[in-house]
């Protein structure tokens, strides 16, 4: 996701809509099904690139309960604050220290644009943290760990959670 357009952007008003189409950058913690694909906007607001855009992808999670694998969609909208500093420069990322202020996504890599690390951020913010195949996924039986959507186990279904058996006897 790198692109040759740091000239056309130092000045003030400059404006470089880039094409994405390539496959998602490492450290999302997910696999992806084909390429991240999109359009994404940059734009000098007076030496701070906003970058704006939309984004579409397909990642392959693990179902919370059933642990197979299934497709997830993510078409998500973008408006983020960039700024023309090196990404591998630890000084790019100072400031977010210093104060409760959100520092700008660096995204130079030498003499070319990287988004990269603006992809990537964004995929990560919009990837759910419990993820299910289907609302009425039925999951694992937790006894015999059958896949209680594809077959039915023999496995009583009275015990109860000695934690819990005093609940149960309010219901009686």
């Amino acid at each position: 996701m790198r692109y040759d357009i740091r000239d056309r952007l130092e000045a003030p008003g400059a404006e470089v809509v880039c094409e994405v189409n390539a496959p998602a950058p490492a450290g999302t913690g997910a696999e992806f099904k084909g390429n991240v694909q999109g359009q994404v906007a940059l734009r000098n607001a007076r030496g701070e690139i906003i970058a704006r855009g939309v984004l579409r992808a397909v990642a392959i999670l693990e179902c919370g309960r059933c642990l197979r694998p299934h497709e997830y969609p993510i078409e998500l909208e973008f408006c983020e604050d960039c700024s023309l500093t090196q990404i591998d420069e630890p000084v790019a990322y100072l400031a977010e220290l210093e104060d409760d202020e959100p520092v700008p996504i660096p995204i130079l890599d030498h003499r070319t644009v990287d988004l990269s690390e603006l992809v990537r951020q964004l995929l990560v913010l919009h990837l759910p943290s419990h993820s299910v195949c289907s609302p009425d996924c039925r999951g694992l039986c937790p006894q015999c760990g059958a896949d209680l959507n594809v077959t039915q186990c023999d496995c009583p279904s009275d015990e109860v959670d000695p934690r819990l058996a005093p609940l149960r006897d309010l219901l009686r």
